[in-house]
């Protein structure tokens, strides 16, 4: 590479870099794609390309790139824990945890890697060794990593109940069609379900046939069933207050799915 190329690269580095900071995800991948194009081995360019994927949900595109700086850089336990990140939301639960265990190896305290090893163990039933990641990235870094929001046993479904209680009428109607069930987290067989598969953070899942999608001449089936995830709820909200104002969001999204509205649909009714 002659001078005027690194200078270049340099320059495409740092605007990646700026582009990230600021949250403009697809000029970071634009600054990252022309790095590559100059210096095809670069693992800073790879680094911001993946960060740029990984922010834009696009995780299938990520695990090839962190694979290779790994290859070269094996002990990187930021794109360890990126690569562990990235298999979780995949739904490749013990992939990830294999990765996220190295990346620990590597730097115990590392405040990424040890939320999301919290979020594979919790997944297998280990939840005092979840809190205590928890707990763990949270000391670290507790801007990033906030604590979830336990209520006592027996509580949530109390908060599911209220939230029931304030949604509309006309809109509640449609839950005497429907099951509400709690469950800890969503099972995998259901996100999977899905191509690609759903986010297992998913706060909600409505399982059953659409009403649009009905036919007068469908055999009887039981009430289709809306689920509510409470361990992701607890972890994303701060307070009780919140914590009510999510699952009546989640309910009316669910509702929404039931009743025959699309994603778009939901986002202009503020169910999203």
């Amino acid at each position: 590479m002659n001078q005027r190329q690194r200078q270049t690269m340099d320059e495409l580095l740092r605007k990646g870099h700026e582009a990230l900071e600021r949250e403009d995800f697809a000029e970071a991948e634009a600054m990252g794609r022309r790095s590559l194009m100059i210096d095809g081995s670069s693992w800073e360019a790879r680094s911001i390309l993946a960060s740029s994927m990984i922010e834009q949900a696009r995780y299938e595109e990520a695990v090839p790139l962190l694979e290779q700086i790994l290859e070269v850089q094996p002990e990187d336990v930021v794109s360890l824990a990126d690569l562990g990140l990235c298999l979780y939301e995949m739904c490749l639960f013990e992939e990830a945890e294999s990765v996220l265990s190295r990346a620990l190896e590597v730097d115990g305290a590392d405040p990424h890697a040890c939320y999301w090893m919290a979020l594979c163990v919790e997944r297998r039933g280990y939840y005092d060794l979840a809190e205590e990641y928890f707990q763990q990235s949270h000391e670290i870094e507790p801007e990033t990593c906030p604590l979830p929001f336990r209520l006592p046993a027996g509580e949530f479904e109390r908060v599911v109940e209220q939230a029931i209680e304030e949604i509309p009428e006309r809109i509640r109607a449609h839950l005497k069609n429907l099951t509400i069930v709690v469950d800890d987290l969503p099972r995998r067989e259901d996100l999977v379900e899905y191509d690609p598969p759903l986010d297992p953070c998913l706060y909600g899942l409505y399982v059953g046939v659409p009403l649009p999608e009905r036919s007068v001449t469908s055999p009887p089936r039981l009430p289709d069933t809306i689920y509510i995830y409470q361990r992701n709820l607890e972890r994303f909200c701060p307070d009780e207050a919140t914590l009510l104002e999510e699952i009546r969001t989640t309910l009316l999204h669910e509702i929404g799915h039931y009743v025959g509205f699309d994603e778009d649909d939901l986002a202009e009714r503020g169910w999203a």
